[in-house]
């Protein structure tokens, strides 16, 4: 196994900046990026620098993918229906409980103090019970308003009936023909 890149070894706001300069140079420019933490008192050498550019190019590339895939998907959904089922909103769920798995794989790789990893895998603990209750509650309403259009068309198709002599057996069925799949 590799020796642990130094840059992991790095305070996180140097970390932090630092990848805020890998994104906004391109992730180019490694030399003079070690340069700049040797002038901060950090030995990290130029090809540590590269490795670790490279692996956050990945995860940023593909953060990246699927926030266009995310946002395509959006597009579609908004434009093909009015999203009454709330399909865009389970799968935003479902995308945010996959990051939100890969953050707590990268933050094993990270090999952080066990006490700040369980902190923060805390908070990835209470996202993922707010996504589970934001999911509940939106099948909930989507439950509420299909049975509400039900209603209204059962008594829209009831006065109907009515206007045109249909008998009580004759609108009891057509209400019940209507309202059936909601049970």
């Amino acid at each position: 196994m590799p020796p642990r890149n130094k840059v992991y070894d790095l305070p996180a706001e140097i970390r932090d900046e630092l990848n805020e300069r890998l994104v906004s140079t391109g992730f180019q420019g490694y030399s003079s990026l070690a340069e700049w933490l040797a002038e901060r008192g950090f030995n990290v050498s130029r090809s540590s620098v590269h490795r670790y550019g490279q692996d956050l190019q990945e995860e940023f590339e593909e953060a990246m993918g699927d926030v266009r895939k995310t946002t395509e998907l959006a597009k579609a959904m908004a434009t093909d229906q009015e999203d009454e089922s709330g399909h865009l909103i389970d799968a935003t769920a479902r995308m945010v409980q996959d990051q939100l798995l890969r953050i707590t794989i990268a933050m094993r790789k990270a090999e952080q103090d066990p006490a700040k990893a369980a902190k923060q895998l805390g908070s990835v603990t209470r996202a993922l019970a707010e996504i589970g209750r934001v999911s509940l509650g939106q099948k909930k309403w989507a439950r509420e308003l299909r049975v509400e259009a039900a209603q209204e068309a059962a008594d829209k198709a009831e006065a109907a009936g009515r206007a045109q002599g249909l008998s009580n057996d004759g609108v009891a069925a057509l209400r019940a023909a209507i309202l059936e799949g909601l049970a």
